[in-house]
């Protein structure tokens, strides 16, 4: 079993998240991205686990997610 921590620092405040799995970890970061507003994007992002090769992947995702939000919001 995978742990991952993801802190995601939005307009509100710091969010912490835990997840067993890279998908679930994806998930949930999602969600908080979601709710941060156009203006305040991108968001710092920081991605703990034992894997560094799964904390890449998911640092990689999450900011290609906040640069779709950006793009797709500015057209």
């Amino acid at each position: 079993m995978t742990s991952i921590a993801i802190l995601i620092d939005t307009p509100q405040g710091a969010r912490l998240l835990a997840a067993s799995s890279a998908r679930e970890a994806a998930l949930k970061a999602e969600s908080v991205i979601a709710t941060v507003g156009r203006t305040s994007l991108p968001v710092p992002v920081s991605v703990e686990c034992a894997n560094p090769d799964t904390a890449d992947r998911l640092m990689n995702y999450l900011a290609d997610v906040q640069m779709e939000r950006l793009l797709a919001e500015a057209a």
